[in-house]
């Protein structure tokens, strides 16, 4: 199993795992970006090549990453993350694909340690029922 240390966990606020990429959109005050990123491309970089004994890099490119300073890049990265599927035609609405962070703003169910969707959903007014609706209204593919 893939596991990454707890200090990590608070700041993942959606992702989507693809078939040869992934998308993290997370906040870190404390570490930077770059040893996270390191991290987790080395801790499953391990966990593939042990499954499939296999070596060396898993991923081709490094990692792209760039800093969010408003409301609107934080939804607007959210809304591009999850509907990456959609983009790439292997779903025809994000809440169809199981490996992204957006069954969490769909419906209120227990979220995994590593997601905080307070993040975004805490962008909006109202109830939290009321919150994930609009949340997810935004999240539509044109």
């Amino acid at each position: 199993m893939f596991i990454l240390p707890q200090t990590f966990y608070s700041y993942i606020a959606s992702y989507c795992l693809m078939n040869n990429h992934f998308h993290f959109q997370l906040r870190s005050s404390e570490v930077p970006i770059s040893k996270l990123m390191a991290l987790i491309n080395k801790r499953y970089a391990n966990y593939y090549n042990t499954k499939y004994r296999l070596t060396g890099h898993v991923f081709e490119k490094r990692f792209y990453d760039k800093r969010i300073d408003d409301k609107e890049g934080m939804l607007e990265v959210s809304r591009y993350i999850h509907l990456n599927p959609v983009e790439a035609r292997m779903v025809k609405l994000a809440e169809y694909y199981p490996w992204s962070s957006y069954q969490y703003y769909k419906k209120d169910s227990t979220v995994p340690c590593f997601m905080n969707v307070n993040f975004l959903l805490d962008y909006y007014e109202g109830t939290p029922t009321q919150k994930r609706e609009k949340y997810c209204s935004s999240v539509i593919f044109q």
